[in-house]
């Protein structure tokens, strides 16, 4: 134990202020000094001790017959000290009463009377006291008027309920009008729908199949053309290089035929092939000077040469002059290479070879 603490206690126990006070506060006070159950006992007990050997040292100075009973009276409070001590609480001091608990107890007081006097007036005395007849009459007339009250209202609810009913009805009619004519719009647009979705496949099928014809005729004709094109070509090829071989037959010099004179017989042939040599030695060259001319060759065309006789055959056939005059040079008539140019003309009109590339293609050539 702390005797610094005690200490402290029993000068507070023993001042006479505190002396007054009650005991809880005291043992308050000392806890939250930080003393503890044992210390506070002790501090008591020591502050009772000393208060019992000041009054028994006051007391001594007297006749010494009270002396014997204040020794045995110390040595009785000396065992009361030894004693264990009993705390009790100090009850509570009773509060002050203010005016505002008299005003609330009045009100409390008038609010519990009224409400049992009305009780009383209205249900006990009723059943007790029976009512008078006029009153009962004017009850019963009262309770007449508000009959009639609410069977005016329920009069007018009535009339009211049947105009919102006929309201409805025509409401509602409409209404079953306005679905049936919205449903026939849905059906008739469903329809309408469904046809334009038929029409469309069936728009998006031909399409496709004439997309696929189309590329397909494409194709056709471009391998058509192509190989009309060198047909063509093919034969204006042909026709440049004919053209050309007879031009080169018409300027080339007359051949002439050796006589008839000139060709050995069959004897003169076997006697010279008996002998060992393979020709006459002497072969008549004074009219027989042209021999067979060597046909020509232009663009790997050959064209045999017209001998002379020949040509002179043909005049002697008789030629007229005019005819003669307009025979062009190449030896073909103009009539018909005007044919063949229009012939042409025509083939490639009827198949559809664009310019540029008939173009190109004579650019080629």
């Amino acid at each position: 134990m702390n005797e610094e603490l005690i200490s402290s206690a029993i000068s507070f126990l023993k001042d006479p202020n505190v002396q007054s006070s009650p005991l809880t506060k005291k043992i308050e006070f000392l806890e939250s000094k930080g003393l503890n159950q044992a210390e506070i006992e002790e501090a008591m007990k020591r502050a009772n001790e000393g208060q019992s050997q000041s009054q028994s040292h006051g007391q001594s100075q007297p006749s010494q017959s009270s002396q014997s009973s204040q020794s045995s009276q110390s040595s009785q409070s000396n065992q009361l000290s030894n004693a264990p001590l009993d705390y009790y609480n100090v009850p509570p001091q009773v509060p002050d009463r203010s005016w505002k608990d008299y005003f609330i107890m009045a009100t409390a007081t008038a609010g519990v009377t009224y409400g049992l006097y009305q009780v009383v007036s209205k249900y006990l005395v009723p059943s007790i006291i029976p009512a008078k007849q006029s009153s009962i009459d004017e009850d019963k007339y009262r309770i007449n008027e508000e009959f009639i009250k609410i069977d005016k209202v329920l009069e007018v609810l009535e009339e009211d309920q049947n105009q919102i009913k006929s309201q409805n009805e025509e409401k509602c009619k409409e209404l079953d009008i306005v679905i049936d004519n919205v449903n026939d719009f849905l059906s008739k647009y469903n329809k309408d729908k469904l046809k334009f979705d038929d029409d469309l496949k069936l728009m998006k099928l031909e399409i496709d199949n004439l997309k696929n014809s189309v590329e397909k005729n494409m194709n056709l004709t471009k391998e058509n053309i192509k190989d009309e094109l060198q047909d063509i070509s093919e034969e204006l090829t042909s026709l440049k290089n004919l053209i050309r071989a007879r031009s080169s037959e018409l300027k080339d010099s007359a051949r002439k035929v050796p006589p008839v004179s000139s060709i050995p017989s069959a004897l003169e042939i076997l006697k010279k092939a008996k002998s060992g040599s393979s020709t006459p030695e002497s072969q008549p060259t004074g009219s027989a000077t042209s021999a067979e001319t060597k046909p020509t060759t232009v663009d790997n065309v050959t064209a045999a040469g017209i001998p002379e006789w020949q040509t002179k055959h043909k005049e002697a056939e008789g030629i007229p002059s005019w005819q003669a005059k307009d025979k062009p040079e190449n030896g073909i008539p103009s009539w018909q290479t005007n044919a063949s140019d229009d012939k042409v003309a025509k083939s490639i009109a009827n198949v559809g070879v664009p310019s540029w590339q008939l173009n190109a293609s004579s650019s080629s050539s």
